[in-house]
């Protein structure tokens, strides 16, 4: 068997880019920005000086992208030559830039657990809605949907975390720099908690925010339904690019 070289690194699958704000919060596991989420080996890389919350827009008054869309592209191409065979990003509302990035490099990108939403919307019964769980309801615009597949008529319930008290004082601006996870898990759940109440007719829930998987567990024990998160379909995009070979007996 003959192995051909030339790439910096080797054996991490999954490519995970990162804003320039990573160690103001603490990343908990379950967080998509913390290693000891994955079972599998992952390679992190921070886009230099892209701030949180860098879209919209895309592009300037000429029609050209960005200066933070341009970082973003390189740091993607700079992912695939290191060697990573796929790329997520640090935060759900990346969904603006899925067909920017998925241009612009030879290996699958994944940008946002939103763009489940299609899939998940033909898993469940027609007359059921989808509840997306996201860091702030009032900027989850269709502007972020569309990029995903997203049609205007989708069964979408948004469930914001904006009554979060501990989720506002670590994300989404806030500068506390410690996190009291028994506290955010019982703000999210109860959150999800009644909205689903509100909604007897939701069939699946969503997890946008790439914090929320560390209380997947929590909320599907609470409201019965399945969810689905970031790291989840991470897990499906890792044995796409990273097949197992079966091996039993009948």
């Amino acid at each position: 068997m003959k192995v051909t070289g030339g790439k910096r690194y080797y054996g991490e699958a999954i490519g995970i880019l990162m804003l320039d704000v990573v160690g103001l919060y603490p990343m908990i596991a379950g967080d998509v920005g913390n290693a000891s989420s994955y079972d599998f080996p992952v390679r992190m890389k921070v886009i230099k000086g892209l701030p949180d919350n860098p879209f919209p827009p895309l592009t300037d008054s000429n029609g050209n992208y960005t200066p933070d869309v341009i970082k973003t592209i390189e740091a993607a191409k700079e992912m695939e030559a290191d060697g990573v065979l796929a790329i997520v990003m640090c935060c759900g509302f990346f969904s603006l830039v899925q067909k920017v990035l998925a241009k612009a490099v030879n290996i699958p990108v994944f940008t946002s657990p939103l763009m489940l939403v299609p899939l998940i919307e033909r898993m469940i019964r027609p007359d059921q809605t989808i509840g997306i769980v996201t860091a702030s309801a009032k900027n989850l615009s269709y502007e972020f949907l569309e990029p995903v597949g997203i049609q205007k008529t989708a069964p979408i319930v948004t469930i914001g975390l904006e009554k979060s008290s501990e989720f506002y004082a670590t994300h989404m601006g806030g500068t506390q720099t410690t996190m009291d996870i028994d506290l955010l898990k019982k703000e999210v759940v109860e959150i999800v908690k009644e909205t689903v109440a509100k909604h007897p007719d939701m069939g699946a829930i969503l997890l946008e925010c790439t914090t929320l998987p560390t209380f997947a567990a929590d909320i599907q024990k609470t409201v019965n339904l399945p969810v689905f998160d970031y790291i989840g379909f991470i897990n499906l995009m890792y044995q796409s690019v990273v097949q197992k070979n079966y091996q039993g007996f009948l």
